[in-house]
């Protein structure tokens, strides 16, 4: 082995010891309590009357969402959650199918479900996107807990009383809440499906340990006031993407990270269907990625970072192993310890997403990610994505 086989390789190993680490240690705070002396258990027995506590306002932003709609509309009126204390926030994102009008027709067919229809109005200049939509609805809003999803989503009916009773404390200013990926049926979706147990269990252990680096805006909920006192998507307005992530870290700067808490309850998960074909998938990382660029959070550059080169820096030692077989003997050990470290938190969560099977399927998505993670990783800093019928620029904030 040359110096600078010797010198690549321990460069791997470096990047790779601290991934390692930062999983291993998020793993731990998988089984942490939620803060000291306050057990998991406890939080979740005293939910069902902690959640009676707070009128709930539950926003949906849509855009073109005819085909969905309804049936969320439908899942919220099922909710075991007091009608007078919940309303539901339909907000528009300029849509351009029968969406609105469908809302609209509900709230006739439903005179008592209190939902109300927020739709930007043109003339005032208002600008598209989903953080506009959603500043409108929070405006709008009257209940000091706002509940936010996707309408691509799906929810128990326990869903909006678990959330709300996660705020059974006055500290907690954020709730991150459980999001899965259905099974699918290719083996593009299952793996999908696996890597995305694999970030909440990032989520989830992080925010547990007292430093959140992401959350899903399928699945969130905040104090009003938190939303307002953080100054909402003010400073990130110029990125398309992140309106999830930018709030947790203003929330998080604001009023100290140990205000965010994840939701542990099965009630809370939400679901949403993985996408169907591999450029969908690579067009939804690359938006995902694209609002890194505005991310200033030292904890979440230095994760997002290491990940990312770990990845590469694996992947470029396997490929440097075709001339140098040394190199790919290394590389490939390494990649076992790499797999050996992020498996513990893979399978936990397939055990609370009571989706375990999909651990038959935990080397090909290894080997898929090492691919996809280092390609987008570089082209979401780059590249533009489309969205709803929309094409971002380079800034990732306007509809070319």
């Amino acid at each position: 082995m040359t110096v600078f086989q010797l010198v690549f390789g321990l460069v791997i190993a470096m990047f790779l010891i601290f991934h390692s680490i930062v999983i291993i240690i998020f793993t731990a705070g998988l089984f942490r309590f939620v803060k000291p002396g306050i057990p998991v258990d406890s939080l979740l027995a005293a939910r069902p009357s902690a959640a009676m506590d707070h009128f709930v306002s539950v926003i949906i932003p849509v855009r073109n969402e005819a085909s969905q709609v309804i049936r969320i509309l439908e899942e919220m009126r099922k909710q075991d959650f007091p009608s007078d204390r919940l309303e539901v926030i339909v907000t528009d994102d300029f849509s351009e199918d029968d969406t609105i009008a469908l809302a609209t027709a509900f709230t006739v067919k439903h005179p008592g479900f209190p939902l109300l229809i927020v739709t930007p109005e043109p003339a005032g200049g208002e600008g598209p996107g989903k953080k506009r939509a959603m500043e409108r609805a929070v405006k709008r809003a009257t209940g000091n807990i706002i509940l936010c999803t996707d309408a691509d989503t799906t929810h128990g009916a326990g869903w909006a009383a678990s959330m709300a009773a996660a705020f059974g404390r006055e500290e907690t200013r954020m709730v991150l809440g459980p999001v899965m990926l259905n099974r699918g049926h290719n083996l593009l979706q299952k793996i999908q499906s696996l890597e995305f147990m694999g970030i909440m269990g990032t989520t989830a252990g992080a925010a547990n340990l007292g430093y959140p680096v992401m959350c899903n805006g399928a699945n969130l909920g905040y104090r009003r006031s938190a939303f307002v006192d953080a100054g909402g998507y003010s400073s990130n307005l110029q990125f398309g993407s992140g309106d999830d992530q930018f709030l947790m870290n203003s929330v998080g700067k604001y009023y100290g990270r140990q205000a965010i808490l994840f939701n542990h309850d099965p009630q809370a998960i939400v679901a949403t269907d993985p996408e169907a074909a591999l450029a969908g998938f690579l067009n939804q990382r690359v938006r995902w990625v694209s609002k890194s660029r505005g991310y200033r959070d030292p904890v979440v550059i230095a994760v997002g970072l290491s990940t990312w080169l770990v990845h590469f820096s694996l992947l470029a030692g396997i490929v440097s192993g075709l001339m140098w077989p040394e190199m790919l003997l290394v590389s490939l050990l390494l990649w076992i310890v790499k797999m050996a470290a992020e498996f513990p938190m893979v399978r936990r969560m397939t055990r609370f997403f009571e989706n375990r099977e999909l651990l038959g399927y935990y080397f090909v998505a290894q080997l898929f990610q090492l691919v996809y993670v280092t390609v987008v990783g570089m082209a979401g800093l780059f590249l533009p994505y489309r969205w709803k019928g929309r094409k971002s620029n380079l800034q990732g904030c306007k509809s070319l």
